[in-house]
């Protein structure tokens, strides 16, 4: 059967309400801030072989999803599944979790007796035990020092949750009446998913919306194909070194992509990757492949919707043994920050295909913390795990966003008020630091500081992005931002530059700051509107000395009036010096 092009735009747009829905339900209905406040999960709609058709919430989850969902088919084929099944696997080798405290929810959708597809949900979790509080510790040197592993099992039935799997999860957790209340929260969504799902059979048919389920993803690979037709032919590289894997903390590991793209089809080259390493830096395929996928619809069309139909015109080159591709049981809990720098490094290389759309680098380090208190205010254990977020780079026509994660946008800032109320934690200021973007006639987002004071005893993880010694880049003649940096007690006798991936205990009173990188800059910074630089100097973006040296931008009095003669001066030498 062939839906027509109406029907089927029609599907497409209740099938991103039914997404939607179940992303709202996910995110209000969690129990944990790492869900409700970070928004660190999906929703997904899948069809009967596992494929994502549509999905609301982190995009870089999407491989996860039809990997997972083989995956439990391999243990429950179709024919034993029952109506109000849950199944729930966190296996990033044998599934498809980018790290083990990512837990998958997944439900088939029975209409009639048959099933045409399922709904899932992925949620970060704050503990699944493991070595530290949060799970991804930097001590981890394998994937079982990262926590609970589940295979894929049946969670959840008709006559509600299987109680002897929750027994397990919940023992295996230090916060565990909050996991479970965030895995609940994950069933009942993908629940309410299934009926509205049955409700769009009722309006349009069975046949139809499983036809709907095979042209949505052939669509989507359709728009990538037609898109690379008008790319030129050709190879790119790009390469980008990173800090450390947290174990040997003298060498550097290298980031290295070949682009080859001929015709409608491209292919990723990660062969020259750095080998995979001791620490908890590698990251699974499901890891390095969505990074490829993400940053080819930025460069192609951010229209394009983000599902296995669209990868379909993508092949790889990813040997076994690689940091990209690891072998079991390889640590892989510290894969976020990694991805983002793979991203930003194959956007480096698209854009030699497409410089109209070339953007300079994100705020490199991208990351979160994890820290686990004996007490919190309510008397019980509690783990506080953050995302940070850093900022976009300069494009053609207008600067970086700020405070906005790198490519996964839909994440935010935890507020001071949440967590100040939630934990016994003071945040001693947050602000956004000046002079740390990159320079450029637009510039790039600006990073932003953070600091904490503990008020109890706690154990500190960062996975900062491993980005500190590596700044991003400029396009075009824009310049480079600031690298992040992180502190224990800055500015007392016991100060001391904190790793990015690091362990560390404290006592009530110690301070950690942390201070996030900005996005680069993107053209010469010498062609940047005058009124703009004196403009970002007034709000503390750019300082008075940055604007001259960096934009030749000359500000006179306690008002910083422009001088326009020395400006033109300033700016005319450094033209005169770059032509000879």
């Amino acid at each position: 059967m062939k839906v027509d092009a109406i029907t089927l735009e029609l599907i497409r747009s209740r099938l991103r309400e039914v997404v939607a829905t179940m992303e709202h339900l996910l995110f209000h209905s969690g129990y944990s801030t790492i869900l409700r406040e970070s928004r660190d999960g999906s929703a997904c709609i899948c069809d009967r072989n596992g494929y994502a058709i549509e999905s609301a919430g982190a995009p870089l989850q999407v491989y996860s999803y039809s990997l997972t969902v083989r995956s439990i088919l391999e243990n429950y084929p179709l024919e034993s599944m029952r109506d109000g099944d849950c199944f729930i696997s966190s296996d990033p080798y044998r599934g498809g979790t980018l790290h083990v405290p990512d837990i998958v929810i997944v439900t088939p959708i029975f209409v009639e007796g048959e099933i045409i597809g399922f709904c899932a949900s992925i949620a970060h979790k704050p503990d699944v035990g493991g070595l530290v509080p949060g799970s991804s510790g930097a001590g981890s040197r394998e994937i079982f020092h990262e926590g609970l592993i589940l295979p894929g099992v049946r969670y959840w039935t008709s006559e509600g949750v299987n109680r002897e799997v929750e027994a397990i999860i919940k023992r295996n957790c230090r916060i565990p009446e909050i996991i479970a209340g965030d895995l609940r929260a994950q069933v009942g969504c993908t629940l309410v998913g299934v009926r509205l799902i049955r409700d769009l059979c009722k309006e349009y048919g069975r046949e139809v919306l499983k036809a709907a389920f095979a042209e949505l993803p052939a669509l989507s690979e359709r728009r990538v194909r037609e898109k690379l037709l008008t790319w030129p032919d050709g190879e790119a590289e790009a390469e980008t070194l990173v800090d450390h894997d947290g174990v040997d903390l003298d060498r550097r590991l290298r980031i290295a992509v070949k682009v080859i793209k001929k015709g409608d089809q491209i292919t990723f080259d990660y062969s020259g990757m750095n080998d995979q390493v001791k620490g908890p830096t590698n990251l699974r395929p499901q890891s390095s492949q969505v990074a490829a996928l993400l940053a080819l619809i930025v460069m192609l069309d951010p229209t394009i919707p983000v599902d296995d139909g669209a990868a379909r015109a993508i092949s790889f080159v990813n040997p076994e043994g690689k940091i990209t591709n690891p072998k079991w049981p390889a640590p892989v809990n510290s894969y976020y920050g990694l991805t983002n720098v793979l991203f930003s490094t194959i956007g480096r290389a698209l854009a030699r295909f497409n410089p109209e759309r070339a953007v300079a680098s994100n705020g490199l380090g991208v990351g979160a913390i994890a820290v686990g208190y004996e007490f919190n205010r309510t008397g019980r254990k509690a783990v506080q795990y953050e995302l940070f977020v850093t900022a976009q780079g300069g494009t053609s026509d207008h600067d970086g966003s700020s405070g906005t994660s790198g490519f996964l946008n839909i994440s935010p800032n935890t507020p001071v008020e949440v967590l100040e109320t939630e934990f016994p934690v003071r945040v001693v200021r947050h602000e956004w630091i000046e002079d740390s973007a990159g320079p450029g006639k637009f510039r790039g987002g600006l990073g932003n500081r953070k600091e904490y004071e503990v008020l109890g005893d706690a154990t500190l993880t960062l996975r900062l992005g491993h980005q500190f010694l590596f700044s991003g880049w400029g396009v075009f003649g824009g310049k480079a931002p600031r690298a992040m940096r992180a502190w224990l007690n800055f500015g007392t006798e016991r100060q001391r530059e904190l790793r990015p991936l690091e362990t560390v205990h404290l006592k009530a009173g110690d301070r950690f700051c942390i201070e996030m990188a900005g996005g680069g800059g993107y053209g010469n910074p010498f062609e940047r509107d005058p009124e703009a630089v004196r403009l970002d100097v007034l709000r503390g973006y750019v300082s008075a000395a940055a604007a001259e040296r960096e934009y030749g931008v000359v500000l006179s009095g306690p008002e910083l009036v422009i001088n326009l003669e020395a400006t033109q001066k300033l700016r005319a030498n450094a033209l005169r010096e770059a032509a000879s």
